[in-house]
Protein backbone atom coordinates (compact mmCIF):
# COMPACT_ATOMS: atom_id res chain seq x y z
CA UNK A 1 0.00 0.00 0.00
CA UNK A 2 2.81 2.55 0.95
CA UNK A 3 4.18 1.82 -2.28
CA UNK A 4 1.49 2.69 -4.21
CA UNK A 5 1.25 5.69 -2.65
CA UNK A 6 4.58 6.67 -3.30
CA UNK A 7 4.51 5.81 -6.81
CA UNK A 8 1.55 8.46 -7.18
CA UNK A 9 3.51 10.86 -5.79
CA UNK A 10 6.30 10.67 -8.05
CA UNK A 11 3.99 10.64 -11.10
CA UNK A 12 2.61 13.98 -9.36
CA UNK A 13 6.12 15.38 -9.53
CA UNK A 14 6.82 14.05 -13.27
CA UNK A 15 2.97 15.94 -14.03
CA UNK A 16 3.88 19.28 -12.22
CA UNK A 17 7.28 19.05 -14.03
CA UNK A 18 5.53 18.14 -17.74
CA UNK A 19 3.31 21.44 -16.43
CA UNK A 20 6.42 23.53 -16.21
CA UNK A 21 7.43 22.62 -19.19
CA UNK A 22 4.37 23.68 -20.93
CA UNK A 23 4.31 26.84 -19.05
CA UNK A 24 8.07 26.96 -20.22
CA UNK A 25 7.08 26.42 -24.01
CA UNK A 26 4.41 28.61 -24.19
CA UNK A 27 5.53 31.87 -23.03
CA UNK A 28 8.76 30.98 -25.62
CA UNK A 29 5.92 31.08 -28.12
CA UNK A 30 4.30 34.23 -26.89
CA UNK A 31 7.51 35.94 -27.22
CA UNK A 32 8.28 34.59 -30.68
CA UNK A 33 4.48 36.06 -31.79
CA UNK A 34 5.65 39.49 -29.70
CA UNK A 35 8.76 39.55 -31.54
CA UNK A 36 6.97 38.35 -35.51
CA UNK A 37 4.03 40.54 -35.22
CA UNK A 38 5.02 44.06 -33.99
CA UNK A 39 2.81 45.76 -36.53
CA UNK A 40 0.28 44.00 -34.63
CA UNK A 41 0.77 44.91 -30.66
CA UNK A 42 -2.45 46.44 -29.08
CA UNK A 43 -2.20 48.36 -25.96
CA UNK A 44 -5.47 48.52 -23.42
CA UNK A 45 -6.68 51.63 -22.03
CA UNK A 46 -6.33 52.94 -18.92
CA UNK A 47 -9.71 52.08 -16.40
CA UNK A 48 -11.11 50.41 -19.58
CA UNK A 49 -11.14 47.09 -21.59
CA UNK A 50 -10.43 48.44 -25.23
CA UNK A 51 -7.32 48.49 -26.96
CA UNK A 52 -5.60 51.31 -28.58
CA UNK A 53 -3.20 49.68 -31.39
CA UNK A 54 0.74 50.25 -31.54
CA UNK A 55 1.88 51.21 -35.20
CA UNK A 56 1.60 53.48 -37.83
CA UNK A 57 -2.15 54.31 -37.66
CA UNK A 58 -3.49 53.89 -34.38
CA UNK A 59 -7.05 52.93 -33.58
CA UNK A 60 -9.41 52.19 -30.78
CA UNK A 61 -10.43 48.28 -30.82
CA UNK A 62 -12.26 45.83 -28.86
CA UNK A 63 -11.48 42.08 -28.20
CA UNK A 64 -13.52 40.06 -30.53
CA UNK A 65 -16.19 38.24 -27.94
CA UNK A 66 -15.28 35.07 -29.16
CA UNK A 67 -11.70 35.21 -27.72
CA UNK A 68 -10.67 33.37 -25.42
CA UNK A 69 -8.85 35.77 -23.90
CA UNK A 70 -8.69 35.62 -19.99
CA UNK A 71 -9.52 38.50 -17.71
CA UNK A 72 -7.53 39.39 -14.45
CA UNK A 73 -8.80 39.28 -10.60
CA UNK A 74 -10.42 42.66 -11.43
CA UNK A 75 -12.07 42.12 -14.55
CA UNK A 76 -9.42 43.22 -16.80
CA UNK A 77 -7.53 42.01 -19.60
CA UNK A 78 -3.90 42.33 -19.96
CA UNK A 79 -2.22 45.33 -20.73
CA UNK A 80 -0.03 44.23 -23.94
CA UNK A 81 -1.55 42.05 -26.68
CA UNK A 82 -0.65 40.63 -30.38
CA UNK A 83 -3.46 40.51 -32.29
CA UNK A 84 -3.67 38.33 -35.78
CA UNK A 85 -6.28 40.47 -37.55
CA UNK A 86 -8.48 43.32 -37.20
CA UNK A 87 -12.32 43.20 -38.53
CA UNK A 88 -15.17 45.14 -38.28
CA UNK A 89 -18.79 45.14 -37.45
CA UNK A 90 -20.48 47.35 -35.43
CA UNK A 91 -17.05 48.50 -34.03
CA UNK A 92 -13.52 47.39 -34.52
CA UNK A 93 -12.24 44.14 -33.08
CA UNK A 94 -8.97 42.58 -32.65
CA UNK A 95 -9.20 38.36 -33.34
CA UNK A 96 -6.55 35.44 -32.39
CA UNK A 97 -5.64 37.56 -29.75
CA UNK A 98 -2.38 36.84 -27.41
CA UNK A 99 -1.28 38.27 -24.56
CA UNK A 100 2.18 39.45 -24.25
CA UNK A 101 4.45 40.50 -21.24
CA UNK A 102 5.37 44.32 -21.04
CA UNK A 103 9.27 43.27 -20.68
CA UNK A 104 8.90 41.68 -24.29
CA UNK A 105 7.18 44.70 -26.25
CA UNK A 106 9.30 47.86 -24.96
CA UNK A 107 12.16 46.78 -27.26
CA UNK A 108 10.18 46.61 -29.85
CA UNK A 109 8.76 49.96 -29.20
CA UNK A 110 12.07 51.47 -29.30
CA UNK A 111 12.27 50.10 -32.51
CA UNK A 112 9.33 51.43 -33.92
CA UNK A 113 9.95 54.76 -32.56
CA UNK A 114 13.33 54.76 -34.72
CA UNK A 115 11.71 53.81 -37.84
CA UNK A 116 11.25 55.93 -40.70
CA UNK A 117 8.21 55.08 -42.69
CA UNK A 118 8.98 57.22 -45.75
CA UNK A 119 12.38 55.76 -46.03
CA UNK A 120 11.12 52.02 -45.89
CA UNK A 121 8.23 53.19 -48.42
CA UNK A 122 11.18 54.13 -51.29
CA UNK A 123 11.42 58.03 -50.41
CA UNK A 124 14.45 59.84 -49.50
CA UNK A 125 14.01 59.71 -45.59
CA UNK A 126 13.78 63.49 -45.36
CA UNK A 127 10.58 65.35 -43.51
CA UNK A 128 9.26 67.64 -46.34
CA UNK A 129 9.90 70.68 -44.26
CA UNK A 130 8.27 74.50 -45.47
CA UNK A 131 11.40 75.26 -47.35
CA UNK A 132 11.77 72.33 -49.21
CA UNK A 133 7.85 72.19 -49.89
CA UNK A 134 8.90 75.20 -52.29
CA UNK A 135 11.64 74.12 -53.59
CA UNK A 136 10.10 70.86 -54.68
CA UNK A 137 7.65 71.68 -57.86
CA UNK A 138 5.45 68.54 -58.54
CA UNK A 139 4.22 69.10 -54.69
CA UNK A 140 0.40 69.06 -55.02
CA UNK A 141 -0.85 72.64 -54.44
CA UNK A 142 -3.68 73.58 -51.81
CA UNK A 143 -7.38 72.86 -54.06
CA UNK A 144 -8.12 76.59 -52.86
CA UNK A 145 -5.16 78.20 -54.17
CA UNK A 146 -5.07 76.28 -57.18
CA UNK A 147 -8.91 77.21 -58.10
CA UNK A 148 -8.88 80.80 -56.89
CA UNK A 149 -11.69 80.40 -54.31
CA UNK A 150 -11.19 82.98 -51.27
CA UNK A 151 -11.30 81.09 -47.92
CA UNK A 152 -13.68 82.70 -46.17
CA UNK A 153 -17.30 80.78 -45.77
CA UNK A 154 -19.55 83.07 -47.08
CA UNK A 155 -17.57 83.80 -50.51
CA UNK A 156 -17.35 79.95 -50.60
CA UNK A 157 -21.14 79.36 -50.28
CA UNK A 158 -21.64 82.31 -52.82
CA UNK A 159 -19.35 80.27 -55.65
CA UNK A 160 -20.77 77.06 -55.00
CA UNK A 161 -24.92 79.12 -55.46
CA UNK A 162 -22.83 80.25 -58.31
CA UNK A 163 -22.14 77.38 -60.15
CA UNK A 164 -25.60 75.86 -59.05
CA UNK A 165 -27.79 77.97 -60.93
CA UNK A 166 -25.06 77.83 -63.78
CA UNK A 167 -25.48 74.49 -63.96
CA UNK A 168 -29.25 74.52 -63.64
CA UNK A 169 -29.68 77.35 -66.32
CA UNK A 170 -27.74 74.90 -68.63
CA UNK A 171 -30.80 72.66 -68.39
Amino acid sequence: MDYVYMEAGSLNVRTNERYKERQRDYKNLRKALCAGFANKLAERMVQHNGYRTIGFKPQLVQVHPSSTLRTDEDGMFPNYVVYHELIATSRPYMRNVCAVEMSWVNPTLKKLEKLNINKLSGGSGHTVTEESEQKVSYLPKKEEAVAGVPDDSKSRIQAARDRFLARKGKK
